[in-house]
């Protein structure tokens, strides 16, 4: 059996919810074995309707870039996008969604996929590209999540969260600008399943043909590009490692733990 990176997330899982998400996983890897990699990290972009999905091109694979010389973490930097309907989402262990538009409203079916990717382990990362309060796609964003856990509102991601201790100590929030000075999320039964950005995290990662920045940082300079790169990492590793670091339980360990349990 391959190595599916999002067994890491399934870790926190009931044995029952393990047993129905590796059960679709082996699924399809056993019809498509030859079609990805699955012992190095992807992260795909959401696709939706309206709008612009990726306004910043080159951030998500920038920040990998990142997490594979920060960390021991082997990545593919290869532009993915996946739409919710897409058969290949429950391969991923986390998703990036971004845009600087309003986008139309997704469909209750897209919406209850995404809520069982999220239930069952998978992690939404949600960046606002716009560098504006109350955005349109803010609105649309909001108007989203108010519908995909209609019962459990955003909050601020407080400064104790494991968050902003998995990899790196960070005590502040940026990006490429400071729209606001936290994050918000959404968790469900003790885990964070989801985070919202409103600082357009991926104007601070991107970079251009050349491998300069693409854009400049607003007001804070340098140093709060790189504690945007800082706290990318540390999201990512959060979503793979959970709450492993308030145990004092590292990745180099998981790893090595799931690489004896995929094991022929």
């Amino acid at each position: 059996m391959g190595r599916f990176h999002f067994t890491l997330s399934l870790m926190r899982i009931s044995p029952v919810k393990i047993i129905l998400v590796l059960g679709v996983l082996i699924v399809v890897a056993s019809t498509s074995p030859a079609r990805a990699d699955y012992s190095r990290l992807s992260i795909p972009q959401l696709k939706y309707e309206g709008g612009r999905h990726n306004p910043h091109l080159t951030a998500l694979g920038s920040l990998l870039g990142q997490v594979a010389r920060r960390t021991s973490i082997e990545v593919k930097r290869e532009s993915l996008q996946v739409r919710l309907s897409d058969p290949d989402l429950y391969r991923y262990p986390f998703l990036y969604m971004a845009g600087d538009q309003e986008f139309e409203p997704f469909s209750s079916e897209d919406l209850r996929r995404l809520r069982d990717y999220l239930n069952f382990g998978g992690f939404l990362l949600i960046d606002d590209n716009t560098s504006k309060i109350n955005s349109k796609f803010d609105g649309s964003v909001r108007n989203m999540i108010a519908s995909l856990f209609p019962q459990v509102p955003l909050q601020k991601v407080p400064r104790d969260h494991s968050i902003f201790r998995s990899f790196y100590l960070i005590n502040r929030v940026t990006g490429r600008t400071l729209v606001n000075p936290y994050l918000e999320g959404i968790n469900v039964k003790g885990r964070t399943v989801l985070v919202y950005s409103t600082n357009d995290f991926g104007g601070a990662w991107a970079r251009d043909k050349l491998g300069h920045w693409a854009h400049d940082i607003i007001a804070g300079g340098e140093r709060q590009r790189q504690l945007s790169i800082r706290l990318g990492v540390n999201i990512i590793m959060y979503a793979l490692t959970l709450d492993y670091k308030k145990d004092m339980v590292h990745l180099p360990i998981i790893l090595e733990r799931l690489r004896r349990y995929h094991s022929p």
